[in-house]
């Protein structure tokens, strides 16, 4: 049996209709009279049973009221509405997280630049060598990088004035002093010097000039502006060697140590080059201690003898006056030149 208002299934048994409560005794005495039509209202969708409410039953006689009409700008009946503002976190969170990508993305061009600009060591690869100016010195300001395996490295600097003390075998003793200037016009020559020392009461002077080639320095003494000799080679390693022949024998340097440091006392320097001098002329050996951009500092009769020259002080000079001074003491240097004819 179906129920007369709403259609829904009956039960044999049943007087009131489970669907919509109508009493289904009321049938026969309210068929003979004149009812007015009614609007039958559809039945509810099922819902999620979390959601859904029951409908109340009527009582007997009464008719269903209509389901609640939502008001406009509100979900159907069952739903949710919005939370103001809900979507606002999770928009600051997707703009914080383009921003952290951003700034990563940054941050990683900017490296990938410093990689790639002049100076910058590539991956895999160490950069060379730098130096230190001597500790403990007023007024110092930090070294530039330098190639510690280039000849040029170890030449001094213009308007260094360096004070030693000297004790070789021949006989001389004393102090010395050492000046060094930019005087000859010749691009390959790249700086002069003098060594002055106390002869019977009376300075006397000494020049020398620095030329450098391909291969690496070379020495030109001022009284003997025809000849030349080499000093050191380029790309400097350890064990490496280099020699010198005239008429008098020849003479062997061997590079024997690179990068030490060297405690004088009264400064330290830094990346000094150690070579040893074989003079089999005279049957003589030494080491030469080069420090970057200040030349000899120190020579001894090996790696821990007796000192033969050592670097006592040094200062700078104003330009002019080194200029002057060492022209005084060098004669030739207009007569200077590096025409490769120099043995």
């Amino acid at each position: 049996m179906n129920c007369p208002r709403c259609g829904g299934e009956l039960i044999a048994g049943d007087r009131f209709c489970g669907e919509c409560g109508y009493d289904t005794q009321t049938q026969a005495a309210s068929s003979s009279k004149v009812v007015p039509e009614t609007r039958v209202e559809e039945p509810l969708p099922k819902t999620s049973p979390s959601v859904t409410q029951p409908l109340p039953s009527n009582p007997p006689g009464r008719q269903p009221e209509a389901p609640f009409a939502p008001a406009l700008g509100y979900r159907d009946q069952g739903a949710v509405p919005p939370r103001p503002g809900g979507a606002a976190p999770i928009i600051i969170v997707v703009v914080a997280i383009l921003v952290l990508l951003a700034g990563g993305g940054l941050y990683w061009w900017l490296s990938q630049r410093g990689v790639n600009q002049p100076g910058a060591s590539p991956s895999g690869n160490q950069p060379a060598p730098t130096t230190q100016t001597p500790t403990g010195q007023p007024g110092s300001q930090p070294a530039p990088q330098r190639d510690l395996t280039r000849a040029a490295t170890y030449l001094p600097e213009f308007g260094l004035k360096c004070s030693f003390f000297m004790n070789y075998p021949d006989g001389n003793s004393g102090p010395m002093e050492r000046v060094s200037a930019q005087v000859v016009p010749v691009e390959a020559v790249r700086i002069s010097e003098v060594e002055m020392i106390q002869d019977s009461g009376q300075t006397v002077g000494y020049g020398f000039h620095y030329i450098e080639r391909v291969d690496g320095t070379y020495l030109v003494y001022d009284m003997t502006p025809q000849e030349c000799s080499p000093v050191l080679k380029n790309n400097l390693t350890i064990g490496q060697s280099w020699n010198y022949g005239s008429e008098f024998g020849q003479i062997v340097w061997t590079v024997v140590d690179m990068g030490v440091r060297l405690d004088l006392g009264f400064t330290t320097l830094d990346n000094c080059l150690l070579v040893e001098e074989d003079n089999q002329a005279v049957g003589f050996k030494k080491i030469i201690y080069y420090a970057p951009g200040m030349g000899r500092v120190l020579e001894r009769t090996s790696a821990g003898g007796a000192d033969l020259l050592k670097l006592t002080a040094f200062s700078r000079m104003d330009a002019g006056s080194a200029v002057e001074t060492v022209k005084r003491w060098s004669p030739n240097y207009q007569s200077i030149r590096d025409d490769r004819t120099q043995n």
